[in-house]
């Protein structure tokens, strides 16, 4: 028997199973399938070597008549020239009955189908083939391990068309059990060889050759899937921007349409007007360059209510016949100027409102017609999206303006730069060179406030001393069992430096001790583990080494890495629950937001009459938005304290708030993308705003910022009165605790007498979507 591999198999050809299903029907209530079973039970009973197993080819292709009496059973006669079907020896690719439709297409094929089957068992050339593992493992053991793959084959057919099968098969006929060499799988067994799901000598130490044997036949079922997979093609190149784009699209769509020569336009609809399409790349059809006409003289009275009142797509099957009924109007004109004889127009609407018709055109009567229009019904949801975009494109020019002259704007100031970039174009458009000038917002307050992640930097060294050291004691293992298998002094070398780095490390650790660490790795050690892998030395350790060196693309980045994901899932959520609260903010008033995610997150807020538009600004504005603000603060601590325990490490936040009562200007600065405070003057916030946080208690050196502690910090008497007011507020909603204490801030170069208000955070605050304001406290006096 031609078997795909020589494996642990050993075939036999059996209707065993397949009896075995008929004897059951033997007492079905319907009388053909009674019929059909004593029919088949007949065959069977006079050929019993059909049943108790055939070992040869030579010998079952001698009951060639019989085997085509059983198979009708399988394969209708009325189903045959429809269903793509095979009957297999067990676990081959090799058939013994075809249907006629599959006889049909391997007659037109100029593939080599064996060949083309033979490549189902494997994801590629180079890997194993798991099936008959698979079987064993899920048939017999009922381990249920997922093997599998999508199953598709590609044939070419005489006409040089490529078609697409997806595969299925029916083990129903088919039963394994082991022989006398068999090995009993445990699942200490399926951990090994799940590990080493590639390494072939593990799948043959535990399944040796001819130790199971698999009885019956396989079915094989084939459905063209040729159309799904030129939709799947239409649908990536829609997604894909390229230059050749449209090339592409319209060779799919030419492709599901089968039509060689179909051509595709359109044109774009403003209101009355018709209008060639901005791009070139796919024209319209039916509008000659320059032409801008109405929608009602562009079509007869039926073409103008389907196409621009109904907005159903329309179908010209005869364009001749059309032109006559019609009696000549834009739309036959040009079709027949053109030369096409049949045309498909599809409406694009969006929001109600026809945005774009898109054109479909061939050369032949009939080529285009009502059924095949069906096709569209599959794509036109892509084509829909993709034309949503296209829209979306064309309407964010004056957006892609202010994206190249500046970058992304927030929505509270975006209408300033709107402003100049509606100058901007016209400009441009009146022949001058145009620029984009500074934008300014004068007196606008700031508010500053982040929550730092404590001790980050101490964390981040501990993080990578724990992998250097892995590192280390790993490699000085490894060279360990070398110098067991053959005594090197250069291996001894190796082990004395490494222990003279593991002190080093633990005793000096600083960036220069890193550095060494790495070249030393990348000098001494690497080059030599390299070197013994290529030389056939077989060592697990210097294997699991160099898989991680190149996983990883750095050396045992294991602590790093959860000291990355820790800081990673904080940024994440505390920015994610900031933007949510941002919006509670924004309908208190506009203001200009912008956060930074560093070790935590920071933010800036300013707000002040120059940056509304069309909204009065009052002194409560900023009172609501600094009690806002400590809010926000409080629940950000809160929240991540209550998320800790998921994080892979344990470190500690401060937040920390900084009030400036001097109004400020702030100007975008256009070659640095970004605000900025203007004036010598207000860049004393700016030094304030970098300093503080790393500011002690004066005459001592505890920190301001402290974990589970709001740190308010301010230089003013109004302030304070006012922050006091807020904190007893806050106080009697549970946000903070009963102790509130202020300390004077060390002096700062270029700042003195700031003071600090200090509270503890209640760790375990009820989160609601309540933003209490100035009237809330007005209201508790």
């Amino acid at each position: 028997m031609d078997q795909l591999i020589t494996g642990p198999f050993q075939p036999i050809i059996s209707f065993k199973f397949l009896k075995l299903k008929f004897e059951e029907l033997l007492t079905s209530e319907n009388p053909m399938d009674q019929l059909q079973a004593k029919h088949l039970m007949s065959i069977l009973d006079r050929n019993p070597e059909l049943v108790s197993g055939i070992r040869s080819v030579d010998v079952f292709n001698s009951y060639k008549k019989e085997v085509e009496q059983i198979m009708s059973f399988l394969f209708p006669s009325a189903l045959q020239d429809n269903e793509i079907k095979a009957a297999l020896y067990p676990y081959s690719n090799q058939y013994f009955y075809l249907s006629n439709r599959l006889k049909n297409i391997i007659k037109e094929t100029t593939s080599d189908v064996n060949s083309v089957l033979r490549k189902l068992y494997k994801d590629n050339e180079d890997s194993i083939d798991l099936n008959p593992y698979a079987i064993i493992l899920n048939q017999y053991y009922g381990f249920n391990v997922d093997f599998d793959r999508p199953k598709q084959i590609r044939l070419d057919d005489i006409s040089g068309q490529t078609r697409t099968y997806r595969i299925t098969f029916n083990a129903d006929f088919i039963n394994i059990y082991p022989n006398g060499n068999a090995v009993e799988i445990t699942p200490e067994i399926l951990d090994e060889l799940l590990e080493h799901a590639q390494d072939e000598r593990v799948w043959r130490r535990y399944f040796p050759d001819n130790s199971w044997t698999i009885e019956g036949f396989g079915l094989l079922s084939m459905i063209d899937t040729t159309l799904d997979g030129k939709i799947d093609e239409f649908k990536t190149h829609l997604i894909q921007a390229s230059a050749n784009n449209s090339n592409k699209i319209l060779e799919d769509v030419r492709k599901i349409f089968n039509i060689d020569d179909l051509e595709v336009g359109n044109y774009i609809v403003d209101g009355d007007a018709l209008i060639r399409p901005f791009g070139e790349d796919m024209g319209a059809l039916t509008l000659r360059k320059g032409d801008s006409i109405s929608c009602q003289s562009y079509a007869c009275k039926y073409v103008y209510n389907q196409l621009f009142e109904k907005h159903l797509p329309v179908v010209l099957s005869n364009v001749p016949n059309y032109a006559k009924h019609s009696q000549g109007d834009v739309l036959s004109e040009m079709l027949l100027e053109n030369g096409f004889k049949s045309a498909i127009l599809l409406p694009i609407v969006f929001g109600g409102k026809l945005q774009f018709i898109i054109e479909m055109a061939a050369y032949k009567i009939n080529q285009l017609n009502d059924i095949n229009k069906v096709k569209l019904d599959t794509i036109m949801p892509f084509i829909l999206s993709h034309s949503k975009r296209s829209i979306a494109e064309y309407e964010n020019e004056i957006s892609a303006v202010i994206q190249n002259q500046c970058t992304s704007i927030h929505s509270a100031v975006e209408w300033r730069f709107v402003e100049e970039a509606h100058h901007f174009i016209q400009d441009r458009n009146n022949g001058k060179s145009p620029s984009f000038k500074e934008i300014t917002f004068e007196n606008v307050l700031p508010l500053y406030g982040q929550i730092d992640i404590v001790g980050s930097s101490v964390a981040r060294n501990n993080a990578i001393q724990e992998d250097l050291n892995m590192a280390l004691t790993q490699t000085k293992g490894i060279l360990q069992d070398l110098l067991v298998e053959k005594n090197m002094p250069f291996y001894e070398q190796l082990i004395y430096q490494i222990d003279k780095k593991v002190y080093e490390l633990e005793a000096y650790f600083n960036n220069n001790t890193e550095q060494e660490i790495h070249l030393f790795f990348e000098k001494d050690i690497y080059p030599l583990f390299k070197h013994l892998k290529a030389a056939g030395v077989k060592n697990d350790g210097i294997d699991d080494f160099l898989k991680r060196s190149v996983e990883e693309k750095q050396l045992f980045y294991v602590a790093r890495k959860q000291y990355d994901q820790t800081i990673n899932i904080i940024n994440k959520n505390l920015s994610s629950f900031l933007d949510k609260q941002q919006i509670k903010a924004q309908e208190i008033f506009p203001h200009y937001f912008e956060k930074f995610k560093t070790d935590g997150i920071e933010h800036n807020m300013y707000v002040g009459q120059s940056i509304a538009e069309h909204q009065d600004y009052h002194e409560s504005v900023v009172y609501n938005l600094r009690l806002w603000q400590l809010q926000v603060m409080c629940k950000m601590e809160s929240l991540y304290y209550t998320s800790q325990e998921n994080f892979p490490v344990k470190l500690d936040v401060a937040s920390l708030i900084l009030v400036y009562d001097v109004p400020l200007t702030i100007r975008y600065r256009i070659d640095e993308k970004q605000f900025d405070v203007d004036g010598a003057y207000n860049v004393r916030y700016e030094m304030i705003k970098k300093r503080i946080d790393k500011a002690v208690i004066k005459g001592t050196s505890e920190r301001i910022t402290q974990p589970h502690k709001l740190c308010v910090v301010f230089s003013t008497n109004v302030i304070e009165r006012e922050y006091l007011s807020y904190f007893e507020f806050l106080q009697s909603k549970n946000y903070i605790g009963d102790h509130i204490e202020i300390v004077e801030v060390e002096e700062l170069q270029g700042a003195s007498g700031i003071k600090a208000i200090r509270a503890d955070i209640n760790p375990n605050l009820m989160f609601n979507d309540t933003v209490f304001s100035i009237e809330d406290i007005e209201a508790t006096l």
